[in-house]
């Protein structure tokens, strides 16, 4: 094979590599509708809460994964369960589980 060919053979298995790494990454997804009920075992913490959608299905969202978020702290939640205001929550698919990845004013 010439060198020329070994290049392109290179090229090719970076590229499938890379491909390889993009198919592993999580698919994240998008919700919105207004908190229906929240989980939260102690002050200031909050394992999971369902989410009531436009379309009237109740989802139900694990935050035991959620990284602190200063301008939406999981907390937060409870907040808007009791106003009745809208949240958008980005999550990933884990098995049957929704984890959530960010909260965000709706």
């Amino acid at each position: 094979m010439s060198s020329r060919g070994r290049a392109w053979g290179a090229v090719g298995l970076v590229v499938l590599a890379g491909a390889g790494l993009v198919a592993c990454e999580p698919t994240l997804a998008q919700e919105v509708g207004v908190v229906y009920s929240v989980d939260s075992p102690a002050l200031g913490r909050v394992d999971s809460f369902q989410l009531l959608t436009k379309e009237g299905d109740i989802l139900t969202f694990d935050t035991s994964q959620l990284r602190f978020q200063p301008e939406f702290p999981a907390a937060h939640l409870s907040e808007h369960q009791v106003a009745g205001e809208p949240i958008e929550v980005t999550y990933r698919t884990d098995g049957d589980r929704l984890v959530v990845t960010k909260l965000d004013d709706g």
